[in-house]
């Protein structure tokens, strides 16, 4: 009876375990979606800035913004600066929100808080271009 009890134990503490595992995941793959968003957007206006062969407009990078904070939410920020001769520098931030981990909560492996965090990423991309 009492090797019944043990091994529930045991699995008791691999599913607890395994739901950790599951949430890491899911932030991680939350995150990798926002830096995938960020570096299309990216893509998008260095290659509309090759296929203009030139800097674009204040309202097409206000326009291309206004997508960027529909697609990565509104503290997501873009801009679109020249770098000298046929060059400009692409920029976008965005700010995600994580669980925080804390080594001492929940278990004695740590666990989550329960606290939100707020986590800025950033990508830059230099282009340059031919007029």
């Amino acid at each position: 009876m009492i090797e019944v009890l043990i091994a529930l134990i045991i699995m008791a503490i691999g599913l607890l375990g395994v739901a950790g595992l599951q949430t890491v995941s899911m932030q991680q793959t939350a995150a990798a979606d926002s830096r995938s968003v960020a570096i299309m957007h990216t893509q998008t206006m260095a290659e509309y800035i090759r296929s203009i062969r030139g800097m674009p407009a204040a309202g097409e990078v206000e326009d291309w913004e206004s997508q960027l904070k529909n697609d990565l939410g509104p503290g997501s920020t873009g801009s679109v600066e020249a770098n000298g001769g046929n060059a400009a520098v692409i920029s976008v931030q965005w700010v995600e929100r994580m669980n925080r981990l804390d080594p001492g909560a929940g278990s004695a492996e740590g666990g989550e808080s329960g606290e939100k965090e707020e986590v800025t990423g950033s990508f830059s991309l230099n282009v340059r271009y031919r007029e």
